[in-house]
């Protein structure tokens, strides 16, 4: 029996994996929330708690632990549901540079998360800029926190596959840029890694544009990219 369980679900967890799949959704105008108040926030803590159980191996730097964003957490997460993302469109529809794409998928996403890293040390960086601080030192602490944030980006994806809600990894466009983080309120000192875009489950009846992941048929070879070890 507990051979069974165990099989069971291995199966399930498999199972989401080979449904993940990249689906950006572009609308031509905002779309109507499918989910009331309480059923956001309850599927954004849904995520935010698998996120939470990503492994990682380094604490963040205590330059990064302050206010009310405390944690040990080598990454952050920042939460927006279908109104506050029409209304985020809204605010960079005329934004320099333009938003592009960014609009389409604000107008149609019923939640999308942010997700930032927080180096533990800096490359050299100019006076002033209007992103986030790259480049970065390539050190282990910081290799570290990016494998860990993206373990916790690859949680989020797969509980909305599972979900039944069609899902897009986008690395930010015009998120990245001053100002949306100043709407947004994020700080410069953190470099964006995902901008986690979730979609009605029943987008892709909607006759929107929907653009597949281009890799998606690359690397199913498994001879082309791993190498069993004879000592």
């Amino acid at each position: 029996m507990k051979d069974q369980i165990i099989s069971n679900a291995f199966k399930a967890v498999q199972s989401t994996i080979l449904q993940r799949k990249t689906t950006k959704v572009l609308a031509n105008d905002p779309w109507k929330p499918t989910l009331d108040q309480e059923e956001h926030n309850e599927l954004i803590s849904t995520l935010l708690h698998l996120a939470a159980h990503a492994p990682y191996h380094y604490k963040s730097a205590e330059r990064h632990k302050q206010g009310v964003l405390n944690s040990s957490l080598p990454f952050r997460a920042y939460t927006l549901d279908a109104a506050t993302c029409r209304k985020l469109a809204e605010q960079l529809k005329n934004s320099q540079p333009p938003a592009g794409k960014i609009l389409n998928m604000l107008w149609a996403a019923e939640v999308l998360l942010i997700f930032t890293w927080l180096p533990d040390v800096f490359g050299e960086q100019p006076l002033e800029r209007s992103m986030e601080p790259l480049p970065f030192t390539g050190n282990l602490r910081n290799m570290e926190h990016i494998a860990a944030t993206s373990a916790a980006i690859t949680n989020v994806l797969l509980g909305a596959t599972a979900s039944g809600f069609p899902n897009y990894w986008s690395s930010g466009g015009a998120l990245r840029q001053q100002t949306a983080r100043e709407i947004l309120d994020i700080s410069l000192d953190e470099i964006m890694l995902g901008c986690l875009f979730m979609f009605p489950k029943d987008a892709l009846e909607r006759g929107a544009e929907v653009k597949p992941g281009k890799l998606r048929n690359e690397g199913k070879d498994l001879h082309s990219w791993s190498k069993a070890v004879e000592l």
